[in-house]
């Protein structure tokens, strides 16, 4: 029984953070986690190690999260949707507790190994899942294919699936890199890479465009040499992926079609390609030169629309003119709309800690933090249409990403 008990104090932080990813396309089922971490961290203080590491801690994370948070709360002094910006910002304080408490729980090397390990087969799950959507109309837990996209386990959240694949597919490609032959990473990446193609979700594209970038760059090292053949099969691998994906998938085709529209250069053409997101940037740059300073308010972007949309919007007429687009679906853009100024001085603060924490970290810790620290940037990389980095969906991924890579830090850091 002790041992038993000795082995759940030491391995539940790990599990949890594996729910939390197990539970990303189930809505705010995540929330549960979360809150875990949140709750836990007042019992950790008490504690005479946890204080120390934890005093450690706050130095890392807190200006971060100042970052981040203090625009929150300067744009909700005169939002357009007061309630909501006020209730999001004290809401947010949960991410702070959360990261703190995983930044001490997962110290370990052993715990976040299970953390990379066990996200690792998840991640491959939810890519055989999707190509068995695609080709019997239903996945392996009979869930029929929502009919404008593939969805596998996310169901009506189909948007999220490709995105969320290419967002986290650092975790398990630098896992299988470093415990997998070679061949395993080889079919780990073909698969990430074709599930993510034929989601239909070009957001997801462009964040495993970056991803093969990276590699590429990454596994021409010395320290890689076992996977150089690995590395000059990536394009011939990522253009036949594309290639079989282009002809099983009719979304896949149709999303390619729309996409070399932008090809034109007309207006017309960019927003029929992007989605008719052009509409939604002018309108957010519509908000940030009417509030520069601290912007409508955080969340407060559906609110402002119809003021600020221009005559005949799409998205009013798709709903009677009640309310417009749900966020800016771009980062640096939503940050403009809903904080202003103080929201962008926020972003550039936390870019330039993030690079300086990165510089002053040990080699070795730098390897550690890896898959974490580049799935953060692929979340956050500025030229990609995003989901809403202040929704519960993003931020909540940012933050225990942000837990994971302060857990790799040591004293001498």
């Amino acid at each position: 029984m002790s041992l038993l008990l000795n082995r759940f104090k030491s391995e539940w932080a790990a599990w949890m953070v594996i729910a939390f990813v197990a539970l990303l396309p189930f809505g705010r089922w995540p929330e549960i986690p979360l809150l875990v971490f949140a709750f836990a961290l007042p019992f950790l203080a008490r504690s005479k190690e946890h204080r120390q590491r934890l005093g450690r801690m706050c130095v890392i994370v807190i200006p971060l999260f100042l970052c981040y948070w203090l625009p929150m709360v300067i744009s909700s002094f005169d939002s357009l949707a007061p309630e909501t910006s006020s209730l999001k910002s004290l809401a947010a304080l949960r991410y702070l507790a959360a990261a703190l408490s995983i930044s001490i729980l997962l110290q370990s090397e052993s715990a976040r190994w299970r953390v990379l390990k066990w996200t690792a087969f998840l991640l491959l799950f939810w890519a055989v899942d999707g190509f068995v959507q695609l080709f019997l109309g239903s996945d392996l837990l009979g869930i029929a294919m929502h009919p404008d996209r593939l969805n596998a386990l996310f169901i009506r959240q189909y948007q999220f699936y490709g995105p969320t694949l290419a967002m986290l597919s650092p975790l398990l490609l630098e896992y299988a890199r470093r415990r997998w032959p070679p061949w395993a990473w080889v079919l780990s990446f073909s698969l990430i890479l074709g599930a993510v193609m034929i989601a239909g979700m070009r957001s997801g594209w462009l964040i495993m465009g970056l991803v093969l970038a990276t590699y590429m760059l990454l596994l021409v090292n010395r320290e890689n040499r076992e996977l150089r053949l690995a590395t000059f099969s990536i394009p011939i691998l990522a253009a036949g992926v594309m290639l079989i994906g282009y002809l099983a998938s009719p979304l896949f085709q149709e999303r390619v079609e729309q996409s070399l529209r932008a090809l034109d250069g007309t207006e017309a053409a960019v927003d029929f390609a992007s989605s008719e997101r052009v509409p939604i940037f002018k309108t957010g740059y519509a908000m940030f030169r009417a509030h520069p300073v601290n912007g409508v308010g955080v969340r407060a972007f559906e609110a402002a629309y119809p003021e600020y949309a221009e005559p005949g919007d799409i998205h009013l007429k798709k709903t009677g003119g009640t309310r417009g687009a749900l966020h800016a679906h771009n980062v640096v853009l939503e940050v403009a709309a809903d904080t202003g100024v103080i929201g962008l001085a926020g972003l550039l603060a936390a870019a330039l800690l993030c690079w300086r924490y990165w510089r002053v970290m040990q080699p070795s810790r730098r390897q550690e933090a890896f898959p974490y620290v580049l799935a953060l940037v692929l979340v956050l990389f500025p030229v990609n249409s995003h989901f809403a980095v202040f929704g519960t969906y993003l931020s909540s991924l940012i933050w225990m990403l942000v837990g994971l890579w302060a857990a790799t830090w040591l004293t001498g850091d």
